[in-house]
């Protein structure tokens, strides 16, 4: 077992077990936001046929001047055969993504033309090409038009379904269950006897894990629970689930309640101890494939520990790159105290015209909810630095899912 590691170490022994989950099918249109599995290219061209991009007129050939007269010869309706040549000195009426007969050299708006029975006279000067969506236009036979463990967006649908796809093969969702592990820590819709707090990480990473693509498949609390009740109940859930976060309970003087629960179940210790602050006293374990990942019960430290080793796990098993974006960024408010292990100061992060900025957010310490409102990006100081001045660059995480 490892002790008082870095968090990239700590990272690395999780990401080595964070094995790439199934795939499964889905309509395309519940899809939106999953990570696909695989590539999807191109069978066709889009537009596969030249295309009108405007309500107008087809013209059969180049005008000799700005006012050119067309026979009007009718207008194409959806299903109308355009592999017929338009003839010259002919004018056919096309509308927005419609099929232009063969041969058209150019279309022009309607608002541009003057119509007098069958006769249709251009009223601006027209190029080679105007208006037509090209063959191959958008997208060529053979392009990409889906990357294999790309988040599927509103485009991507729209760009499957313009090629028939009706269904998408993505990566199933992580299925995560979630403990609650300290001792006085009650069910939400209890009201605490002194001493007692109500389970407010629990949500917290429910909602998370969902930002994330994961399923919530339960959320546990210790309270009421005799240790061979929460170990039955772990050894019970851990064959439906891929990974377990257990909350609290990490750290005592005489007895680590979380590491405990995982040696009596028959799990792995990975890990005890990251080298940070807040959240130190966090470890990870295996039994038989599943992660169990313990975390500090502070919910700031909560937080942090989920942004560093519990999202990473669960982009990797998705098919994403699990590692944490780094970015510099001018300190706007500085940070007024030295450190001593590496610490993870909570931020809001944005750019403006000097930019990227970030402001330390009020209410650092460990215990406090207040620091990850609008908390989008973790300040990482290094061991030993100094405060932070006002104006200073500092690194940031950026983070994919904010509180």
């Amino acid at each position: 077992m490892l002790v008082n590691i870095t968090p990239e170490e700590a990272q690395q022994q999780i990401l080595n077990h964070s094995r790439l989950l199934s795939e499964e099918q889905l309509p395309l249109l519940e899809a939106a936001n999953r990570i696909s599995s695989r590539e999807i290219i191109a069978d066709t061209n889009l537009p596969p046929y030249a295309q009108s991009a405007v309500d107008g007129y087809a013209l059969a050939e180049k005008p000799a001047n700005g006012k050119d007269t067309y026979w009007l010869n009718g207008y194409l309706k959806a299903n109308d055969n355009t592999l017929v040549p338009i003839q010259e000195g002919q004018a056919v009426g096309v509308f927005t993504g419609g099929n232009i007969p063969l041969e058209t050299w150019a279309v022009v708006p309607h608002e541009r033309t003057i119509t007098n029975n069958n006769h249709m006279q251009v009223t601006e000067i027209i190029k080679a090409g105007n208006n037509i969506k090209k063959v191959g236009e958008d997208y060529a036979q053979g392009d990409q038009l889906v990357a294999r463990a790309s988040l599927l967006t509103p485009a991507h649908l729209s760009l499957l379904a313009a090629y028939g796809q009706k269904n998408v093969v993505v990566y199933r969702k992580p299925q995560i269950a979630v403990l609650s592990l300290s001792g006085n820590v009650v069910p939400v819709d209890m009201i605490p006897a002194p001493g007692q707090i109500r389970d407010s990480n629990g949500p917290l990473l429910g909602a998370l894990i969902q930002k994330d693509g994961g399923t919530v498949v339960s959320m546990q609390t210790s309270f009421g629970k005799t240790r061979l009740e929460l170990k039955r109940w772990a050894l019970s859930i851990l064959d439906q689930i891929d990974v377990m976060v257990v909350i609290g309970g990490t750290y005592a003087a005489t007895d680590n309640e979380a590491r405990l629960l995982m040696e009596e179940i028959g799990a792995k210790i990975l890990y005890w101890g990251v080298d940070i602050q807040p959240g130190s006293h966090t470890g990870a374990s295996l039994l038989d494939s599943r992660l169990i990942i313990g975390l500090s019960g502070n919910p700031a430290a909560c937080a942090v520990g989920y942004q560093l080793f519990v999202a990473p796990a669960l982009r990797a098993m998705q098919g994403l790159s699990p590692y944490p974006k780094y970015l510099t960024a001018i300190c706007s408010n500085g940070f007024p105290k030295k450190t001593g292990s590496r610490r993870f100061v909570r931020g809001q992060a944005d750019w403006n015209e000097n930019g990227l900025q970030v402001t330390v957010l009020p209410g650092q310490k460990p215990s406090m909810i207040r620091s990850l409102f609008n908390c989008n990006a973790l300040i990482d100081l290094p061991a030993g630095s100094p405060p932070v001045e006002a104006g200073s660059n500092v690194s940031i995480l950026w983070l994919d899912s904010t509180f």
